[in-house]
């Protein structure tokens, strides 16, 4: 809105005046004639001309963000440009993002830049946060230490990798981790190159210590004999003729 013409009550005119306002975008940058043409009572009249310069806006960019999961941990923002911009949007504090603070989804970040001259302009960038994976591990039944290795398969989704003592390939051998309680990991990334983890315990037992006792001779005839001896008691004999 052009003000500054005296007497008030005058006329504004010249290129990119329209209805007392100057249009800077249209104009351009560079310096501009204003003229001012006022008419007294008399019907008497004149000019007076001045001029306004209008500085280019500054060129300001974001470059785009890559999305993280919602546990990547702060991400600095540096994308914007010219530097020495303002960063602003859910989640952002100075020149960081916090991906929990802005909660999963897409979130539109805008980068803010002004130039010596006072002008000012500003731009938007999306970014997106990925929530993990949902992942689960089943209780595993405790097994012996003689037991044979085995195949660990109780989690979800499928394709992922467990560790933990006594594992090697998805595999748990009770020999290996020995006698006691052991935590197991499951950890599954998903397409998003988000992690989530599970965990559960194996318990291993020992193997109990059995003997048998050795028998004396018998007779072919002797009939059947009631096998002792074997402990701890409560065990099972087996063999040939039992």
């Amino acid at each position: 809105t052009l003000t500054g013409g005296t007497p008030t009550g005058g006329t504004y005119f010249g290129s990119n005046i329209s209805t007392g306002k100057f249009n800077p975008l249209t104009a351009g940058a560079g310096t501009h004639t204003i003229n001012y043409r006022y008419t007294d009572g008399n019907s008497c009249g004149d000019t007076a001309t001045a001029t306004i310069v209008v500085t280019a806006s500054p060129t300001v960019t974001f470059s785009a963000l890559s999305a993280v999961c919602i546990d990547n941990g702060l991400v600095t923002l540096t994308q914007g440009s010219p530097t020495v911009g303002t960063y602003s949007g859910t989640g952002v504090t100075g020149t960081s993002f916090d991906p929990i603070t802005a909660g999963v989804g897409t979130h539109t970040l805008s980068y803010k830049y002004t130039d010596g001259n006072s002008c000012t302009d500003s731009t938007t960038q999306t970014i997106k946060v990925n929530a993990l994976p949902a992942v689960s591990m089943a209780t595993l039944s405790p097994v012996c230490v003689n037991q044979p290795s085995f195949s660990l398969t109780s989690s979800t989704p499928t394709g992922g990798t467990y560790t933990g003592t006594g594992v090697t390939s998805n595999t748990f051998s009770p020999s290996t981790a020995t006698v006691g309680t052991h935590n197991i990991v499951y950890a599954y990334t998903d397409g998003n190159s988000c992690t989530n983890k599970d965990s559960t315990n194996q318990v291993v037992n020992a193997q109990p210590t059995v003997t048998l006792s050795n028998y004396s001779a018998i007779c072919s005839n002797q009939g059947l004999l009631t096998l002792t001896g074997g402990t701890p008691t409560g065990g099972t004999y087996f063999g040939s003729n039992i």
